[in-house]
């Protein structure tokens, strides 16, 4: 490999022995020009990954009156996870945990999901993305689903536990 320098001095293989600093630079910028080049033209399907928090399970008595939505197909925003959870009945028998954090440059400050006004839907309105009640993208730019956590149900008692199902 040769390298034409601005002050007419050519580096080879031979000289870069006594010059390494020189032929360093020269292939570190390579490396970063052709891995730029060949990233640039791959699909975008490539997001940060969504950040892992543990917590300990979390027990509701679905049975108090804070959880009253949770008997019907309401849902009730939970403290935990990275920027909390929905938590909503989806039939008699299932329960659904899914991770607020928009899977969409999930390291945005502003990366939440919410229930919608309308009730039909979730939204991040960050990024325009819009989940359904199963957590999958339908909307927007976000191409993976909501994390979903663990759920069990015994009785009128309902555990979430940290372990991811997606």
């Amino acid at each position: 490999m040769t390298i034409q320098k601005s002050n007419n001095r050519t580096w080879s293989a031979e000289n870069c022995r006594s010059g390494f600093g020189e032929c360093f630079r020269a292939s570190k910028f390579l490396t970063i020009f052709l891995t730029a080049f060949f990233t640039s033209c791959s699909p975008d399907l490539f997001d940060d990954p969504i950040p892992i928090v543990f917590f300990q399970p979390i027990e509701i008595n679905l049975a108090l009156p804070q959880y009253i939505d949770l008997n019907t197909t309401g849902y009730v925003y939970i403290n935990a996870g990275v920027r909390g959870i929905i938590l909503h009945k989806k039939n008699a028998t299932t329960y659904l945990a899914l991770e607020r954090n928009c899977t969409y440059q999930p390291n945005q400050a502003c990366a939440t999901v919410d229930v919608h006004t309308s009730n039909l839907f979730l939204q991040d309105v960050c990024c325009g993305s819009i989940f359904n009640w199963d957590g999958l993208p339908t909307g927007g730019i976000a191409w993976r689903p909501l994390r979903q956590y663990q759920t069990i149900l015994n009785g009128n008692l309902l555990t979430i536990t940290d372990e991811i199902l997606n």
